[in-house]
């Protein structure tokens, strides 16, 4: 009695998948061809579609932190053509470079004072705290590089945290000592 309902269960199976992908052609008569429903609207492009011009850029030759955290190593950053290069624009083109290699540091302030540049850092980041002072060191080192080669009144670049001396238990600078002279 099982084979028999599984032989009957068999042919069921069989009738109907054959009969799934046939339609009526009009007249009462099955065909085997497909129906298909266009569909319309959902693949169709905007009336206007907005032309977006690849923005013209410069190079800025800027210093980061090597790979292995030991050695500056020259980059070079791409900012906008129609910026003009200045200590506010080196310092965020060295940010982003650091934080190509996960140093997140936080500039409070680019301020120029006669010819010396005080990049003031917040005290919560790198290179005031979270580093060794070899790391500090080379952060500073490739703050203060890259504003003097792109920077040409620029005689030396300074320090401070919070807008005091700058002091990391590691470094101390006194209100303007400056790190870097040209």
């Amino acid at each position: 009695m099982k084979r028999r309902s599984g032989i009957v269960f068999i042919i069921m199976l069989v009738l109907c998948l054959s009969a799934c992908g046939k339609k009526e052609n009009g007249d009462g008569n099955p065909t085997s061809e497909p129906t298909v429903t266009p569909v319309t609207g959902i693949l169709t492009a905007p009336s206007t579609t907005p032309i977006i011009a690849p923005s013209q850029t410069k190079e800025l030759p800027i210093y980061t932190i090597s790979g292995d955290f030991t050695e500056l190593t020259a980059v070079t950053a791409l900012v906008a053509a129609e910026k003009d290069i200045t200590e506010t624009v080196v310092a965020e083109a060295v940010v982003d470079a650091l934080a190509d290699s996960a140093i997140y540091v936080k500039v409070n302030d680019v301020v120029k004072e006669d010819t010396v540049i005080i990049v003031d850092f917040d005290a919560s980041t790198p290179p005031v705290t979270k580093v060794s002072a070899s790391i500090e060191g080379l952060i500073l080192d490739a703050f203060g590089q890259s504003i003097l080669d792109n920077i040409a009144e620029c005689s030396g670049v300074s320090f401070s945290v919070n807008k005091e001396a700058y002091d990391s238990g590691h470094f101390e600078l006194e209100e303007g000592d400056v790190y870097m002279r040209r």
